[in-house]
């Protein structure tokens, strides 16, 4: 993956075997568990940082370009500490930021939840304050070159609103239910992010994907014309892979 632009996406069989965690003894599982560990809170520190939805999956998606680059092993690329990082810096790009001292009093209360009155103590001090604040400075010039300054993310969200109403004019569907509809794709696009599907395809891809698995899954578009799927442009193989790789999430017990 080391001269892999981002842009050049690549099979989950890839990303596994390549992985940089796998010559630290990281199998692909526990490389999973720590992926879920760093989306939950990537998720619970943007929703108390009251930030977008968008600017919490642009964050999402720097994380997993940076372990597709770095070891979980090595003591800097501690996973709060990262998304930490990720999170200060998907701000910026979508133009949400957080002050640099509110991003690290938050994260580091949600990292210590489970003893959250210590914490507020303890970030609340001189030293531990400004010992988190450096290693998040460190963490972002770390993230910054194994991003190589490309910032760029394309997200589902926009092409699933484009998709459906493309589809929905083919079939005779109420305009609540299509609303619906649109919103369950919306949440398997959100769930989408705890995998590494944004490094194996394309946005429009996954747009499509889920609007399929939604549509499958309540059957509401039976009845549309086949080349309504057809004209997405994206081969149904790849509807199939995504799918599946989003419904794997429910069956392992992730979601």
């Amino acid at each position: 993956m080391e001269g892999t632009p981002f842009e050049a996406f690549v099979s989950k069989d890839d990303l596994e075997a390549r992985s940089p965690s796998r010559s630290h003894g990281i199998d692909a599982r526990l490389e999973a568990t720590f992926r879920w560990s760093y989306c939950d809170f990537l998720r619970d520190a943007g929703i108390e940082l009251r930030m977008p939805q968008l600017t919490i999956a642009t964050a999402t998606v720097f994380c997993h370009r940076f372990y597709s680059r770095h070891a979980h092993a090595a003591a800097e690329n501690s996973i709060f500490t990262i998304a930490t990082a990720c999170l200060f810096l998907a701000g910026k790009v979508e133009e949400t930021p957080k002050s640099l001292r509110e991003v690290v009093r938050v994260s580091y209360l949600v990292q210590h939840k489970n003893e959250y009155d210590f914490a507020v103590k303890q970030i609340h001090q001189q030293d531990c304050f400004e010992d988190q604040k450096q290693r998040l400075l460190n963490a972002e010039r770390l993230l910054l070159h194994a991003l190589r300054f490309d910032f760029n993310v394309d997200h589902p969200y926009k092409h699933i609103l484009s998709l459906a109403k493309r589809a929905f004019e083919d079939v005779h569907v109420t305009q609540n239910f299509s609303r619906n509809l649109t919103q369950v794709a919306w949440n398997f696009a959100n769930d989408s992010l705890r995998t590494t599907l944004c490094l194996q395809f394309n946005a429009r891809s996954i747009a499509a994907a889920v609007l399929y698995l939604a549509s499958k899954l309540s059957r509401a578009m039976e009845d549309a014309p086949k080349d309504t799927w057809d004209s997405f442009g994206v081969a149904k193989n790849h509807c199939n892979e995504i799918s599946n790789q989003i419904m794997d999430l429910y069956e392992e017990g992730d979601l």
